[in-house]
């Protein structure tokens, strides 16, 4: 697949001017479609899987192999590693299993209980959040832990806060059930079993479990999280490299691959609520003017005519249209109905959802948007995530013949900087911001806290900097680790 190949699409330059996320994919789609004869890879087979794992090797020495820019190989290993040395300059108990059992607290009985509370709060508070952004987060939920026993509930963080909140409240959740034992709640989340299972045990105890995966898959606890943060991301950070992180910029890289980067087919019944949003808000004089005045004002009925790219087109003004209203809303400008107020009064972020809601619009906009222009961002089935880990073994296979032996976690990580890269040099943004590591982010936060680069230096120098999860567990242990999982799980 020479065309979308990532060093030559890199070594290209810039698309153009103003492109954004759905110019870049459209520009790829069509290359990769031209690079397959015609044909998307639509579904599995020897033929298309060996096709694909190919690829994904020769992407994957290409980038651990050139030296002018840096590999995120080491993502899951040093990397960690080093983030959790300077950590510990802020809190020793995240590395020294003394100073845990000493913690003001009383929360921890050792570094790797510590740890637990870290990573679940780093993989929580990941979703559609830039490293630095995450890794602050990580640590303001760590702090709030460490005072209350629990993390917050009440904060938004970012485009994606409504789940992350959902998720720092279901590790609270645990916490409980484990009776605020940390190392329970380790376990529970690195224990090992079948999804249907999971699904049947999470119930008893009132956890609806969604992730989408085959009920026959095999799957770790803290899939309750989610199949990314949980089943993927968490369990990478904890020291297990054996999942893959499908996250938005692998789906880029799979996308790119097989054809299936833009969806390209509508979600059944979005047109219709669109139609009948538009129609609505149309019919109110205060929001008609703002409609004419931004260029979105039409016959509802037009919609039903447009073709793909004018659909999408018109979704897109629709997104950046809602957007202006919402700013306005929350910043107390206008009403409900759209007319001015004579005294401002800011409305939550919650306000501007059921306003949202309301409309109807600017949810079947974004619908569509996502639909014919802007890149699939997660596996739109158990199946496909199947499929797409099959690959992965199948692509180091290749590797290990070639005698670059991995794990799926290296692999993941080393695709994830240049498919970064190449959606920041195609759509004209700094890829140097898009590829920060996480020491290199604890790094700067260190620094932000008064720590000196010598102390930085001693604590990227200091051994015993990894990670708590290959102790071997005593025999009397896992004994009571298993009757308590009977106890706890049925």
């Amino acid at each position: 697949m020479p065309s979308v190949f990532v060093g030559t699409l890199l070594q290209r330059g810039a698309l153009f001017e103003g492109a954004d996320n759905a110019d870049a994919s459209a520009y790829i789609v069509a290359r990769t479609i031209s690079d397959l004869g015609g044909e998307t890879i639509r579904k599995p087979s020897p033929e298309a899987n060996l096709v694909i794992a190919r690829m994904m090797a020769a992407e994957t020495i290409w980038n651990v192999t050139r030296s002018e820019q840096p590999t995120s190989l080491n993502w899951y290993t040093k990397s960690i590693d080093d983030m959790i040395g300077v950590a510990s300059l802020m809190y020793p108990e995240i590395k020294d299993d003394d100073a845990a059992a000493a913690h003001a607290s009383g929360r921890f009985r050792d570094s790797r209980e510590a740890q637990t509370v870290f990573f679940a709060a780093t993989a929580i508070t990941s979703q559609n959040n830039k490293v630095f952004e995450n890794m602050r987060y990580a640590l303001e939920e760590y702090r709030h832990f460490c005072l209350n026993g629990a993390f917050s509930t009440d904060r938004i963080y970012g485009a994606k806060g409504a789940a992350i909140k959902h998720n720092l409240e279901r590790f609270n959740t645990l916490y409980e059930l484990a009776g605020n034992d940390l190392t329970r709640v380790h376990r529970l989340l690195t224990m090992k079993l079948r999804m249907s299972d999971l699904q049947s045990v999470a119930a008893k105890y009132g956890i609806r479990v969604t992730g989408s995966e085959l009920a026959d898959e095999m799957v770790y606890g803290s899939i309750v999280f989610g199949p990314k943060v949980g089943n993927g991301f968490f369990q990478n950070l904890i020291g297990n490299h054996t999942p893959v992180t499908i996250d938005l910029w692998f789906m880029r890289t799979w996308g790119r691959y097989t054809g299936s980067l833009v969806r390209g087919q509508l979600v059944d019944g979005t047109l219709e609520r669109l139609e009948k949003g538009v129609r609505k808000s149309m019919r109110s004089p205060a929001m008609r003017k703002l409609m004419h005045d931004a260029g979105v004002a039409i016959d509802p009925t037009a919609l039903r005519t447009m073709d793909h790219q004018s659909l999408f087109s018109y979704a897109k003004s629709m997104r950046l249209f809602w957007e202006g209203i919402r700013r306005a809303y929350v910043a107390g400008k206008v009403k409900d109905d759209m007319t001015e107020k004579a005294r401002k009064v800011t409305k939550s972020n919650e306000d501007a959802s059921n306003l949202k809601q309301r409309l109807g619009w600017p949810l079947a906009a974004e619908s569509i948007a996502d639909a014919l222009g802007y890149p699939v961002d997660s596996p739109k089935s158990a199946g496909t995530r199947k499929w797409i880990r099959d690959v992965v073994s199948l692509a180091l296979d290749i590797l290990e013949k070639q005698g670059y032996r991995m794990t799926a976690a290296d692999l993941q990580a080393s695709l994830w900087f240049p498919e970064k890269e190449l959606f920041s040099v195609l759509t004209g943004r700094s890829p140097e911001l898009m590829n920060t590591s996480y020491d290199e982010a604890m790094i700067r936060i260190a620094k932000n806290e008064g720590f000196s680069n010598d102390d930085i230096s001693q604590a990227l120098r200091s051994n015993g900097n990894g990670r708590r999860t290959g102790r071997k567990v005593p025999e009397a242990d896992q004994r009571r680790f298993e009757g308590e999982r009977v106890r706890l799980f049925g």
